[in-house]
């Protein structure tokens, strides 16, 4: 797709069947799509199936919600996505402008399988529900709509239950009103008049109801909105209730699950081959309240019947393929961050302050909880701020930019030549600890990289006996404690950058192979950062074939291309990354290419030349994307997220930058691109790696 259309219809997505996918512990178990409200059941063929109405992108809210998918297993594992199964269009008396699918639910009675939507009749959307019903001899396929139910009052949500004696109960609800009835035998008319349930505790919407050892559980959402304040983070929790009788009265018990990363909530529950599971949706792939992702994790009761609190699983990262990933220097620090390390990798040869830094572009702060006031100041005078990559804060902010904008998640650099000194370590752990929390809080994956720049020959034990520290810090082999940490061929992942350069460092391939020999000995899985003419053995690299050998013990390489190329020569370089992706396949050996948004060192190295390589409004970045993609890559590292250094930040930059002074020159955001362009080339060219879309 050309850049301009990509920015004109950001978001859109196609839909696509799927082979069997996800783990359970592995949530969102539905990735391909957009997924909310699920409803489960067990069917006599022995599978367990899930109707989910299905979120649109770009959303406006819910009322582009206009069809209905369902899934199902045979084993909590490995799901089929059996298609659509309606959409508006088919409703003949539905709103004439369609959308307006929202939670359904799915009931068998007698050979026949009774699909039950809400849907509005009118353009007063609010006030012209109806509970429709749909019929089908299938589960998954074929469902005709009959009607609607007469006599129920506007609302949503509609939950079936069928008692063991056959008899049929119906229930929805909304806007703090849940409602309940018998329905008569043929499952599409009510028997007498829906009643007024009674007895719930802050009910929101979403009813339903399940039966364990002869008492019932009606379990819904509430109204908790994350501006109450009452130290709860996050908007609906799902709560329950019990009763002897299906239709009351009911007694509240509590709270099953606590919020979840959308503003909504809508579940589930469902015994299934002798486990409970709990279903519910949240906003983990992309990051926002209106496109939702179904998930399930086990549900258990207590002695007394009670339901014990539901551990939320978040989701694992099995394998670097079909991700696209940043690097994450976190090495910028400012006077009176806590560090004591001053205006860490700011300052140029005489201090940070005009005349004098080492960064080339300037961060747009608006979204950062602390700021730093620094000596620089706008055209109008007024002082400019940065931040601190040692506030938590910060790296929090950027790990929720990755997921707000579908970027995968961060290799976190870890510079042997900073970790050998009690201050760069104690740094580095710090920044790291902000990360990992972030990581999994936002659901983002994460891994360790080590930067040999600067190592001496005979450090190689520094990096070795640092991770086993961090292994121990952060759990890397529990997945439970870490979920995010990045797996790759059954391991944990850890990358070690600066492996074949011919730039005279003061280690070789021996250095380098004691440390590739050491990862795996202690059960790592390892991506080796080398020189973009590895493959040939020239020019920025050595010509020791050794390297060739060293690169079939890793499981992954990442060849350095920044500075290599513009967009006028990048085309010169296509050969060589299909090249490249042929070697690797042949050999065994997993290749990840490298995508850069553009390039300079102005302040830091070139004084007075401007910039290097020319970001040309993201269409440089976008021809790299969309080009690997295009030759076969299966994973994407960017270089860099936050490196304002060397100006190949893809994070928020500013328009509006600071005075330029002689040494101090800043590159702005250019005219007519949004600050956060670079983030959403990323995220896009996840999905279209993905296949969720094509370019």
């Amino acid at each position: 797709m050309p850049l301009l259309l990509l920015l004109m219809f950001w978001g859109c997505r196609s839909t696509k069947m799927v082979e069997p996918i996800a783990t359970i512990g592995s949530n969102p178990f539905i990735t391909h799509m957009y997924t909310a409200d699920p409803s489960a059941h067990v069917w006599k063929d022995g599978r367990l199936y899930v109707y989910a109405s299905q979120d649109i992108a770009p959303p406006r809210g819910c009322d582009l919600m206009d069809r209905y998918h369902v899934f199902s297993t045979d084993n909590m594992r490995d799901w089929v996505d059996h298609g659509e199964i309606l959409n508006s269009s088919q409703v003949p008396w539905g709103r004439k402008d369609g959308g307006f699918m929202w939670a359904p639910d799915c009931a068998y009675k007698d050979g026949t399988y009774y699909f039950y939507f809400p849907h509005p009749s009118g353009d007063n959307w609010n006030n012209t529900w109806k509970i429709g019903v749909a019929t089908s001899k299938e589960p998954a396929a074929n469902f005709t709509v009959q009607g609607y139910i007469e006599g129920m009052e506007p609302l949503i949500d509609p939950c079936v239950f069928v008692d063991d004696d056959g008899t049929a109960y119906i229930y929805h609800g909304g806007g703090g009103v849940c409602m309940a009835g018998r329905l008569k035998d043929n499952m599409m008319e009510l028997e007498g008049k829906m009643q007024r349930v009674e007895g719930l505790e802050d009910f929101h919407e979403a009813p339903w109801i399940h039966k364990y050892k002869g008492k019932y559980y009606l379990s819904y959402s509430d109204n908790h909105d994350e501006n109450w304040k009452d130290g709860v983070s996050g908007d609906n929790r799902m709560r329950y209730a019990m009763s002897d009788s299906p239709m009351g009265p009911w007694q509240s018990m509590g709270i099953y699950m606590e919020p979840t990363d959308s503003y909504t909530n809508h579940g589930s529950i469902v015994e299934y081959k002798g486990e409970w599971y709990a279903f519910y949706h949240n906003s983990a792939l992309s990051g926002h309240d209106w496109l939702r992702s179904i998930c399930v994790d086990k549900l258990h009761y207590n002695e007394d019947g009670t339901i014990r609190p539901v551990q939320q699983t978040k989701k694992r990262y099995n394998s670097y393929k079909g991700l696209v990933m940043a690097g994450y220097q976190g090495w910028f620090n400012a006077p009176t961050d806590g560090a004591n390390r001053g205006w860490y990798h700011y300052t140029g040869h005489n201090g940070f302050k005009p005349g004098s830094c080492t960064i080339d572009l300037w961060p747009e702060v608006s979204e950062y909880s602390k700021l730093y006031q620094t000596e620089f100041t706008f055209d109008d005078g007024t002082p400019a701020y940065t931040f601190s990559s040692y506030d938590p804060s910060t790296v929090d902010t950027h790990f929720r930019w990755m997921k707000e904008y579908g970027i995968d998640g961060a290799f976190m650099q870890r510079f042997v030549a900073e970790i050998r000194y009690e201050s760069g370590l104690h740094h580095f752990n710090k920044v790291l600890d902000s990360a990992m929390k972030s990581a999994n809080k936002h659901g983002r994956a994460i891994c360790v990289m080590y930067d040999l720049s600067g190592m001496n020959s005979g450090e190689e034990q520094i990096l070795l006996n640092d991770i086993k520290q961090v292994t121990e810090r952060h759990a890397l082999f529990d997945r439970d404690r870490n979920p995010s940490y990045l797996y790759h061929n059954g391991k944990p992942l850890v990358a070690v950058w600066g492996v074949g350069f011919n730039d005279h460092r003061r280690y070789g391939l021996a250095e380098a192979e004691t440390i590739v020999k050491g990862l795996k000995q202690l059960g790592f899985s390892v991506m080796l950062g080398v020189p973009t003419y590895w493959r040939e053995l020239k020019n920025d690299t050595e010509s020791d074939p050794r390297l060739h050998d060293l690169i079939r013990q890793c499981d992954i390489i990442m060849p350095w291309f920044v500075g290599r190329y513009d967009e006028a020569s990048y085309p010169n370089f296509h050969t060589l990354i299909e090249d490249d992706i042929a070697w690797t396949k042949a050999v065994g050996v997993d290749y990840a290419p490298l995508c850069f948004p553009g390039f300079s060192w102005e302040n830091m190295i070139r004084h007075g030349k401007g910039v290097q390589i020319a970001r040309n409004k993201g269409s440089f970045f976008w021809k790299q994307l969309t080009n690997v993609i295009r030759s076969g890559a299966e994973m994407i590292y960017i270089a860099m997220f936050d490196e304002i250094d060397e100006g190949t930040a893809i994070f928020k930059c500013a328009h509006r930058v600071p005075t330029p002074t002689e040494g101090s020159v800043f590159v702005p955001m250019e005219e007519g691109t949004p600050s956060d362009l670079y983030l959403r080339l990323a995220g896009e060219a996840g999905r279209i790696l993905r296949k969720e879309k094509t370019d």
